[in-house]
């Protein structure tokens, strides 16, 4: 990475939160490639004027920001933020901010149908190969509930890529925690497996016939099954709490 000629101006507060920002400007810049090696830490504190500790410390905060990766020996490196990030920063809003499954499914109704009617209208044989792959995959009932959990959203990641639009993927990604707990729940209801089987069954088979208002119907009809499902398991639930809590109150 080239640093730029022009001068630049720091105040002394919070100089290492500066020199981030600078640097991330010159990052997002530049973009990201394989060799994009950072100058080192005593070439940028010598470009800075300011002391190693700093340009650590600068260092240290684009790496939270999943802009900069240290590798042993060898220096720092310009890295793409990774959607899991996104995706744990996602979760821990919806935790805190008590957002329920209603709103999530809702989420994933907005995003998955239109992703799925543009599919349907562009997806190549490749890609539709790719899918069928991992619908064959999920048919197999031995696998465990990760692998299920994974390769169901591995499919609907698979469908956001067919319509060629990289922020979709990125966004259904940066959904993946919140996305897979619902799958799980979905995956420990009796028929669940079967019923997610039959519907990313029918959201393939409109996808391969390229009817896009069949494949948005059917991923639609999908996420509508999945949420009664998510809504059963977590009444079970709530019901045998109240009856392990029943069981434990003594009797007069």
């Amino acid at each position: 990475m080239k640093l730029p000629e022009e001068g630049f101006a720091l105040s002394r507060a919070n100089l290492y939160e500066q020199i981030a920002d600078t640097l991330e400007s010159w990052i997002l810049a530049n973009g990201y490639t394989e060799d994009g090696k950072l100058p080192s830490e005593q070439a940028l504190a010598d470009e800075f004027g300011v002391s190693r500790n700093v340009i650590r410390e600068a260092l240290k905060l684009l790496k939270e920001r999943g802009l900069v990766e240290s590798r042993n020996g060898t220096g720092s490196y310009i890295t793409k933020p990774a959607a899991e990030n996104l995706s744990d920063v996602i979760s821990r809003m919806v935790a805190m901010d008590h957002i329920d499954y209603l709103a999530i499914y809702e989420i994933r109704s907005i995003l998955e149908t239109a992703a799925c009617q543009k599919a349907a209208q562009i997806a190549t044989q490749e890609q539709l190969a790719q899918m069928q792959e991992l619908l064959e995959k999920l048919k197999d009932r031995s696998i465990s509930v990760e692998e299920r959990r994974e390769m169901d959203f591995a499919f609907h990641i698979a469908i956001a890529q067919a319509t060629d639009n990289p922020l979709l993927v990125i966004l259904v990604q940066a959904m993946k925690n919140i996305f897979i707990e619902m799958i799980e729940k979905g995956i420990f209801i009796s028929g669940g497996i079967d019923d997610a089987i039959k519907r990313h069954n029918s959201i393939m088979q409109a996808l391969m016939q390229h009817d896009a208002a069949a494949a948005e119907q059917a991923m639609r009809e999908h996420l509508e099954f999945s949420r009664k499902n998510v809504e059963a398991y977590m009444q079970g639930q709530q019901a045998a709490g109240q009856r392990l809590s029943d069981e434990q109150v003594p009797s007069s």
